[in-house]
């Protein structure tokens, strides 16, 4: 990822790119699915829809918006439980379509949409089961910790 991603945008009109990280997972998995990202433009996304846009940082960060607001989208990973405020400037791009396990799906597609709804309704089980996770591996390291064999 040398050439930034916008300039690719903009000498191509889109940009492919396979998935790294697990935050959309299990729509999207890590290293294994596809993405194909066009240019935003003028145009205003809208809920469910999955910008590409660059933090501050320099990082980039695929997640799915969940809602909008005038000047920015409130954002989240399907694997994640914290929500974002991404202002609109710093989206570059969008999702149009995917591959997954090979398989084609249009980011537009009835499908699609039905799955984000649907991803978006359970969240508050989700919420629950992520917070109970990290907070189970957190005590049963505090509880294991004492129990380790410290190297010599």
């Amino acid at each position: 990822m040398n050439d930034s991603i916008e300039k690719i945008l903009a000498e191509d009109g889109f940009y492919v790119s396979t998935t790294v990280g697990m935050s959309m997972f299990p729509m999207l998995c890590n290293r294994r699915d596809r993405v194909v990202i066009c240019p935003v433009g003028n145009q205003k996304l809208k809920k469910y829809d999955l910008p590409l846009y660059r933090r501050p940082d320099g990082k980039y960060v695929l997640h799915r918006i969940i809602g909008v607001r005038e000047g920015y989208y409130i954002i989240r990973g399907d694997n994640t439980y914290r929500k974002e405020k991404v202002p609109d400037e710093w989206v570059i791009g969008y999702v149009t379509e995917f591959y997954r396990k090979g398989k084609h799906v249009s980011a537009e597609s009835k499908k699609y949409r039905v799955y984000a709804r649907f991803w978006n309704w359970i969240y508050p089980s989700r919420f629950l089961f992520l917070k109970s996770r990290s907070f189970l591996s957190k005590i049963k390291h505090i509880l294991i910790k004492p129990f380790r064999k410290k190297d010599k």
